[in-house]
């Protein structure tokens, strides 16, 4: 059997194909040079319908006809596009890049509206782009009646002025939606973070990963993957439940959504909850996604 020593002196078993399976468990709906015509559609098709459900979410919630709606860490914009068109909110998407409405964008806007041109149907929709800090948002307070982010709060730090400054944005009342991939589960680590030791990044500090990157793969790519990894919030479900709490905001629903792929993985590997780093939970390791809907709380 292969081991990892950490620096504590705690072997750790090393599982050949362990990072493979995970990368393979389920379809990316991000574009890769490599996609063929099929992989797009099925792609387009499933953002679209992520993205009708967020709208209706949302409208559940708070009246979006003619509402203002912003996107934060909009990425590629489809949310955006998709909630002007379906939901006729005025929506603003803010991100460090503007999106660059590529191919997946206009297969999701020909399921909309086949009938005229990609370029023509942006063009009218109320929805305009911006780049932007989170933790500074260019608008004035109480722009909106709605903020949203959909896995983008795990990238944004420091969280609690992120936080504050959504509230800041956001009217009295208004409603916010965040859904985030924690970062201890089986891949809130992202692809770079993942490596055959199951469950590393809630097990290793960062030296003792780029240590085992670096033996097996070299010091560029180790070092590569710890960057990557420091660009995300650390972040137990516990300490994200704080970090809310913390804000002037009124919490109306809490939702931890397990994975049953991570849960089968962490009962074929229990020896991972003998060696977890302070602080981490079992159920850090299985919840896939993170859900909160809040009200906001003026003085």
């Amino acid at each position: 059997m292969t081991t990892f020593v950490r620096a504590d002196g705690r072997p750790l078993r090393v599982v050949p194909g362990f990072r493979e399976r995970v990368l393979g468990y389920r379809p990316s709906v991000t574009p890769r040079p490599e996609w063929t015509p099929d992989q797009y559609e099925r792609a387009a098709e499933k953002k679209l319908e992520r993205a009708r459900r967020l709208v209706a979410e949302i409208g559940q919630r708070q009246e979006l006809d003619r509402g203002t709606v912003l996107d934060v860490g909009c990425g590629d914009g489809i949310n955006c596009l998709v909630m002007a068109y379906v939901a006729h909110a005025r929506v603003v998407g803010v991100d460090l890049r503007q999106p660059g409405f590529e191919r997946l964008a206009e297969l999701v806007v020909a399921r909309l509206d086949g009938g005229r041109l990609f370029t023509d149907v942006i063009a009218g929709l109320p929805v305009r782009f911006s780049r932007a800090d989170a933790t500074s948002l260019p608008f004035p307070p109480d722009s909106f009646d709605v903020l949203f982010s959909r896995s983008a709060l795990e990238h944004i730090a420091p969280v609690g002025r992120a936080l504050a400054e959504m509230a800041r944005v956001t009217r009295a009342g208004g409603v916010i939606h965040h859904a985030v991939d924690p970062y201890y589960w089986l891949r809130g680590c992202h692809k770079r973070g993942l490596v055959d030791i199951p469950w590393a990044h809630a097990r290793l500090s960062l030296d003792d990963f780029r240590r085992f990157v670096t033996e097996r793969e070299g010091a560029a790519v180790a070092a590569q993957r710890c960057d990557r990894l420091r660009t995300l919030n650390r972040l137990t479900l516990a300490e994200w439940r704080e970090a809310i709490e913390a804000g002037p905001f009124d919490i109306l629903e809490w939702t931890e959504a397990p994975s049953p792929f991570a849960v089968q993985l962490l009962e074929e590997n229990p020896d991972v909850l003998d060696s977890l780093a302070v602080g981490v939970e079992p159920r850090d390791l299985v919840n896939g996604r993170l859900e909160f809907w809040l009200h906001v709380r003026k003085s």
